[in-house]
């Protein structure tokens, strides 16, 4: 689903990307994993547009998305979860859900994906008139999947999802990135520092050293490889 060539994006003079290659087949979860300055959250930003690339070339089903608006891109089926539970505070929960899918036109299909949000993530439901601002890191975690999910994309650019929550609530949002995919067959370009956990629901794994892909492996081998496990994963 998902062609990474060559590669390279700058922030001034410093590179966090330097010739990445990846595919991403249909229907899996691809995690990529390194160290903090690996270079993994400049590679979904260049993916979803919020970054402009200085070379290389990003397929998305076949056809060239290199560089294009991040508003094009999400139109054809990408959605982006950045670090941090960026969901808006001051409006309620349902409201966060429906701005997902505000682009869309279908209002039918809009209240489907609504009651689908609902389902997956009953919590959310519950509290569904509450301010954004009420809920836990995990429940906020749940909400910005929730609103990445009402365009109903192919495609899901998932950032550090178990950043700052317990382990117990990590493993719990780590399991839902798999009840996704088994439920809907959405494709995952999962982000995360906590290789372990990452690895033990990937399809594949690809490793990043200083922008540069060191490893790409099943989860697998990666998870037997000592010095790659002690050099860029942290256990």
């Amino acid at each position: 689903m998902l062609e990474v060539v060559d590669l390279v994006t700058s922030y001034g003079a410093v590179r966090a990307l330097d010739g990445v290659s990846l595919t991403v087949p249909s229907g899996s979860i691809t995690a990529v994993l390194g160290a903090n300055g690996a270079g993994k959250s400049s590679l979904l930003r260049t993916i979803s547009g919020l970054v402009r690339p200085r070379a290389g070339t990003i397929r998305l089903d076949g056809a060239d998305i290199t560089g294009r608006a991040p508003e094009e891109i999400v139109r054809l089926g990408v959605a982006h979860v950045p670090e941090g539970r960026g969901v808006i505070a001051e409006l309620t929960v349902e409201e966060n859900l429906r701005l997902g899918g505000l682009w869309r036109r279908d209002r039918a299909d809009q209240a489907t994906a609504l009651a689908e949000a609902y389902e997956l993530f009953p919590a959310l439901e519950e509290r569904r008139r509450r301010p954004a601002s009420t809920l836990s890191g995990g429940e906020r975690q749940m909400l910005s999947l929730g609103r990445a999910l009402m365009p109903r994309p192919k495609l899901m650019l998932l950032d550090e999802p178990s950043l700052g929550l317990a382990p117990l609530l990590a493993s719990r949002i780590m399991a839902l990135v798999a009840r996704l995919r088994e439920r809907t067959g959405l494709t995952v370009l999962l982000v995360e520092q906590n290789a372990r956990s990452a690895l033990s629901i990937a399809d594949h794994g690809v490793v990043l050293g200083l922008g540069r892909v060191v490893a790409a492996e099943h989860p697998d081998k990666l998870a037997a490889d000592a010095g790659l496990r002690h050099a860029y994963l942290g256990f």
